[in-house]
């Protein structure tokens, strides 16, 4: 068996509430975690192609 983690991106449309932290704390229990924010002026979406690439699982909040 593996000791490898699952890897897991967080990628953000708002800025996050209280209960969505709360919940992206849960999920990412135990796992890699990663995040991207699109809320931001000017994201990259080629970073956010790699990184969604990279991971086994993807949550999107919107």
């Amino acid at each position: 068996m593996s000791d490898e983690k699952m890897k897991i991106l967080q990628v953000y449309r708002s800025e996050p509430t209280s209960d969505v932290n709360t919940l992206v704390e849960i999920l990412n229990r135990d796992r890699d975690a990663d995040e991207f924010k699109l809320y931001l002026d000017q994201p990259n979406y080629d970073v956010l192609i790699q990184k969604i690439y990279a991971a086994d699982k993807t949550v999107c909040w919107w």
